[in-house]
């Protein structure tokens, strides 16, 4: 067997490099973003729920079903009771039942969690423009689509992916 026939394909070379790189460059963004989280004496996990439960407030006064904030943080239900249990005891959400439907727990965030969540989301934004300083708008541009291709499909065959439908911060 030659040298040629016996080389990796390309497909295959770039398909684990690009796993590689983009495995090693979401570790450390992710490891920056919790270090911000951290300074604050929280983790990504409960910045995460207090995104959730903060952006839904104007359109869900009364708060925002557990069912919700799990779907949002993209965990199971046990998890994100959890993050929600310690969130409470911190005096930053505060939740009660649904009038509508006593099965249903509604979170909202308190006047304390919703000034942590804009402070957290000032310092992350700035850790995000920093994270990216490397690429253009347009490259940056172009990353998204191709990951969001990668993951969710074509979108000519797709579901709307999660991140579409949230709101600005």
């Amino acid at each position: 067997m030659s040298p040629a026939q016996k080389r990796e394909p390309e497909l295959d070379r770039i398909g684990r490099e690009s796993f590689i790189t983009l495995f090693l460059a979401a570790g450390r963004m992710t490891e920056e973003v919790e270090a911000v989280c951290k300074a604050e004496g929280l983790t990504m996990s409960h910045y995460t729920v207090l995104w959730v439960v903060c952006l839904d407030a104007p359109e869900n006064p009364d708060g925002v079903p557990m069912r919700a904030i799990a779907d949002g943080v993209l965990t199971r239900a046990a998890d994100a009771t959890r993050l929600v249990d310690r969130l409470t005891r911190e005096g930053l959400v505060a939740r009660r039942p649904s009038d509508q439907d006593r099965r249903v727990v509604l979170v909202r965030p308190t006047r304390s969690g919703r000034s942590l969540f804009e402070r957290l989301t000032r310092a992350i934004k700035a850790l995000h423009r920093e994270q990216w300083s490397s690429l253009t708008l347009g490259e940056l541009r172009t990353l998204r689509t191709l990951l969001v291709k990668a993951h969710w499909g074509d979108a000519s065959t797709r579901a709307r992916h999660p991140l579409e439908s949230l709101p600005p911060v």
